[in-house]
């Protein structure tokens, strides 16, 4: 953690004149993790976007790990955060279909060519295809709904402090299951939705989240318990990470 913490402190930097630069922190993350956590409101939860339930061994690691931060002090309950999940999935694919085809539109402008097929995992063509064919107006729709979306979001966690979640939704899965270039693209979605039904939210609303290692499955894997918090709020993540550091060493 402490580690971590340093590396946030030294690479954590807005670049010269962006437009979005996150708020000030109070103090570099390396002291927070010296300090007391505080008494604070946990929400979990082992629901998915899809509805499809996670691996019995992750949701038995998930509520010993809610049960050890309740006896830590914290105020933990079970609940869900209420979005159109298939709304947001489906904005979000649009808008990284149309990224994709820009990004190599501006990539043939530089190289002076096409890729050719073997050049790019199937998985990449089938996104830039699928986003040259979009419009503008349908584009910015999706882009729109994606920042409402995001909204809710973020807005969930007016309710608590921190959003706790495993990782994965099944044991890591092994080298190969989810082949982006042999595996046609549908099947690809599938397999990493249903391997990773958590980690998503956060990529589209920016907040920040840690995965910590606190249970092993009966294969000797890592379990990760994936921790989210309000915008810019890294330092209260830091904090309780220390003190599961502290208490559940890994």
């Amino acid at each position: 953690v402490r580690d971590s913490a340093a590396m946030l402190d030294w690479t954590g930097q807005p670049e010269p004149g962006c437009p979005y630069a996150l708020p000030a922190k109070e103090r570099p993350y390396l002291e927070e993790v010296e300090r007391d956590a505080g008494r604070l409101r946990i929400a979990f939860s082992a629901a998915t976007p899809s509805g499809r339930p996670i691996d019995p061994e992750i949701e038995t690691a998930l509520h010993d790990t809610a049960k050890q931060l309740e006896d830590l002090g914290h105020d933990v309950f079970e609940a869900s955060i209420d979005v159109d999940w298939r709304k947001l999935y489906a904005a979000q694919g649009v808008v990284s279909s149309a990224n994709a085809a820009a990004g190599l539109a501006r990539m043939i402008e530089r190289v002076g060519r096409e890729p050719k097929q073997e050049e790019l995992e199937t998985l990449t063509w089938a996104g830039i295809r699928n986003g040259r064919k979009m419009d503008g107006e349908s584009v910015m729709q999706a882009l729109g709904t994606l920042r409402v979306l995001c909204r809710q979001l973020v807005a969930a966690y007016d309710d608590f402090d921190v959003f706790l979640t495993p990782v994965l939704g099944t044991d890591p899965p092994k080298i190969g299951h989810i082949d982006t270039r042999g595996l046609e693209p549908r099947e690809v979605g599938k397999r990493q939705s249903r391997a990773f039904p958590f980690t998503p939210p956060c990529n589209f609303t920016g907040q920040p989240a840690m995965s910590l290692p606190l249970a092993w499955s009966e294969a000797g894997l890592p379990i990760g318990m994936q921790f989210a918090a309000r915008y810019a709020d890294e330092a209260t993540l830091f904090r309780l990470a220390a003190q599961l550091e502290q208490a559940r060493p890994w």
